[in-house]
């Protein structure tokens, strides 16, 4: 209408719509002139007698609603429908992950596969020979990815990505030598083998993120690698393994601990899932990887829990008696909580502490890492060699040795077998 003198039939229309609706700026969208352009129609329409004296002022009655403002049910439709929307995308973006994950590992169950018939038959004792006992071992806190500096702790300790695959090598080799040379060779209707989770260091604290050898996804993949191999060893072994498995604190992908779909988002639960594709085919193997993050398993009359060592519901520990009073405190909390569940169990089976322990009730797994920075600066602990456990279930005396399986490098041997306190000192 620029350069156009405007008639009372312009002026009218505009003071008609200020009229109609309740809000000027729906008036203005309506009219499809600018709030200026809006505001000097109406000034002239008044000064022509178009309109009353109201123009500025919006009523203090009710005015009648325009066809073109949603009334109150269809604005709770609309939002309704923007929160379905939203849902819906939500949905859609979940999904994407979980078919990037699918394309990685594959379809696997996220819970017991069926069982393999070995599974369920009674371990047969062979005439002449002792009854079979089923070696139990753990593999945990392999913290793949972290470095320990040798100068950093006076020389006693060094972790990095090539001392780790050489302590797991010396593990599997030493699980099996003992099994087969130092107890009942050739006996064993098969083995159990937990993973206890914490497989990567997986930078949870800024100084992990500074000082890491390995980022998260490597050190995840060599995980896979190195585990697959030594299951593979095992299952030559002994013929059949039952391997449950549970996630770490360290492999989480988040900041702070999430207890909702907490395997979900840990790369420790990425790690196994990919072991079951592995050995998809191999009817010798049985994982049991399981939503609540905790495994109940018998071998023979002795029951089993298998846990990281996180979550007990408890903190605490010192350089005196390290994990002792929190582990103690947390299997009696655990133990009331797992027969209130229907669960009840005989032992626990832990790691998490990095401290090798065998409990009345507890059996507490060193790490292959090993002494390192926060134990010796923060803890003040006395430095320990690193270990893995290894123990023998009998079908009537349950545990009937156990093992510390050393997997750093043997120190120099001892040239005298015994040697005894004079006044002195030793002879």
């Amino acid at each position: 209408m620029r350069g156009t003198p405007l008639t009372d039939e312009d002026l009218m229309k505009t003071a008609a719509l200020y009229q109609q609706y309740a809000v000027v700026k729906d008036a203005i969208a309506a009219s499809g002139l600018k709030r200026i352009q809006f505001y000097v129609h109406l000034k002239m329409a008044k000064a022509r007698g178009l309109m009353g004296d109201d123009v500025g002022r919006r009523p203090t009655g009710p005015r009648p609603l325009g066809p073109t403002i949603p009334d109150r049910a269809t604005t709770r439709q609309r939002d309704e429908l923007l929160a379905l929307r939203k849902a819906l995308k939500d949905a859609h973006r979940e999904a994407d992950v979980a078919d990037i994950i699918r394309e990685i590992v594959g379809d696997v169950a996220n819970t017991v596969r069926d069982l393999p018939p070995w599974m369920h038959e009674p371990a047969q004792r062979v005439k002449g020979k002792p009854m079979p006992e089923v070696p139990v071992t753990v593999i945990t806190d392999l913290h793949l990815g972290e470095r320990v500096e040798r100068e950093e702790v006076n020389g006693f300790n060094e972790y990095n990505m090539a001392v780790a695959e050489e302590r797991l090598e010396r593990y599997a080799n030493t699980v099996v030598h003992l099994c087969r040379h130092h107890h009942l060779a050739g006996t064993y209707p098969g083995a159990v083998v937990c993973l206890g989770g914490d497989n990567v260091s997986g930078g949870l604290h800024p100084e992990l993120k500074a000082t890491d050898e390995e980022e998260v996804i490597p050190a995840s993949i060599k995980a896979v690698d190195w585990l697959a191999g030594i299951l593979h060893r095992f299952a030559d072994t002994f013929g059949r393994l039952y391997v449950p498995c549970v996630a770490g604190n360290h492999g989480r992908g988040t900041a702070k601990p999430e207890f909702k779909r907490y395997y979900k988002k840990n790369f420790d639960w990425l790690i196994y899932q990919m072991l079951v594709r592995h050995f998809a085919d191999d009817r010798r193997i049985q994982f049991d990887i399981r939503p609540s993050n905790d495994v109940n398993f018998r071998v023979y009359n002795t029951r089993y829990l298998l846990l990281h060592g996180d979550m007990l519901g408890v903190k605490g520990g010192d350089g005196i008696i390290g994990s002792l009073g929190p582990i103690m405190r947390g299997e009696v909390k655990r133990s009331g909580q797992s027969a209130a569940l229907g669960t009840p169990f005989d032992k626990l089976i832990m790691g998490h502490w990095h401290q090798r322990l065998w409990l009345p009730r507890a059996i507490v797994a060193g790490s292959p890492k090993g002494f390192d920075e926060y134990s010796k600066n923060q803890l003040g602990a006395k430095p320990d060699r690193p270990t893995q456990p290894l123990w023998f279930e009998h079908p009537a005396h349950g545990m009937t040795a156990h093992w510390d399986v050393y997997v750093d490098k043997k120190p120099a041997p001892a040239t005298e077998w015994v040697a005894w306190t004079t006044k002195g000192g030793v002879a």
